[in-house]
């Protein structure tokens, strides 16, 4: 009896042997999905936190004014003694300093303030033309000096007459130095309320008829210190000022000796025609006894 046997399973050679390895290592896109992934969880709870902190805030505002008793108004009156003031109290040169301050202001006359200003007349009298800034004083005034030309800039506009004074007596003393006198006009009252002697005695006379008044005026455009002196002095006069307009009256002489003055500034400066300057700026100044004008400036066109 033979015996079989089954022939064993060839061994694989050394040769033919492969060894594969697997890297289970995450690589750089799985780091940085992972790392998004988990800021973006991360700021979805704080998110929702604070929303829900919001929620619970407001909620909570609401029950407290709702449930809230309601609380009683209490006026209370400050008494006549004021408040109290923290300032420190000035020194006595403090003061003085601040009593008479340098005032310099401009006189300026203009065009739409003298008409507004003739407005206001024309339901008691119409002003006549030199007098509602729309002309110069006449042509006796003029002193040779052509001012009826179409291309001429109008006194009015292009004068502009500069006063420094520290207190309302210096102010009034040069007034009363080259014969300007104030008038006031306006506020529902007929004609003129002319005052003149402004640092000594004002005295007042009313001119019931404007159009006799044939002087150039002008007219303040801004505030100023001195308009107040104009205020006290008047009301000193007893010339009622409610609702109504100050101007200063120019003598005609004063004028023509303005024009002189700028015609020769003008000359000196190659501009030998008025129909040259656009604008011509007049300072007052202080002398030994008294005052004058002077040309500070002088603008062409």
């Amino acid at each position: 009896m033979s015996t079989s046997t089954d022939p064993a399973p060839p061994q694989p050679s050394s040769s033919n042997t492969r060894h594969e390895t697997v890297d289970m290592r995450p690589s750089r896109f799985d780091l940085t999905s992972g790392f998004f992934l988990t800021l973006i969880l991360f700021l979805g709870v704080i998110v929702s936190m604070m929303f829900l902190l919001w929620t619970l805030n407001r909620w909570a505002s609401q029950s407290e004014i709702r449930h809230s008793p309601p609380v009683r108004t209490t006026f209370v009156d400050a008494g006549s003694t004021g408040s109290e003031s923290d300032f420190d109290t000035p020194q006595w040169r403090e003061v003085q300093e601040l009593m008479e301050p340098a005032i310099e202001e401009s006189l300026i006359s203009v065009n739409e303030a003298a008409q507004e200003a003739a407005r206001t007349l024309r339901p008691l009298g119409e002003l006549p033309e030199r007098a509602s800034g729309a002309g110069h004083s006449g042509p006796d005034a003029t002193a040779g000096i052509p001012e009826e030309e179409d291309d001429i800039v109008p006194r009015f506009e292009r004068w502009q007459l500069n006063f420094s004074a520290g207190n309302r007596q210096d102010y009034a003393a040069q007034l009363d130095h080259f014969e300007i006198e104030l008038g006031v006009i306006g506020g529902g009252i007929q004609g003129v309320d002319i005052v003149e002697h402004l640092s000594t005695q004002p005295q007042t006379h009313r001119l019931v008829n404007s159009e006799q008044e044939q002087r150039l005026f002008f007219m303040w455009t801004t505030a100023s210190g001195l308009r107040d002196y104009e205020q006290v002095i008047l009301t000193e006069a007893g010339v009622e000022l409610e609702g109504r307009v100050v101007i200063r009256l120019i003598p005609r002489d004063l004028e023509n000796q303005l024009a002189l003055m700028e015609l020769k500034f003008s000359t000196a400066a190659g501009h030998e025609s008025v129909t040259d300057i656009a604008k011509t700026v007049f300072q007052c100044k202080p002398l030994k006894g008294g005052f004058e004008f002077r040309v500070i400036d002088q603008r062409y066109r």
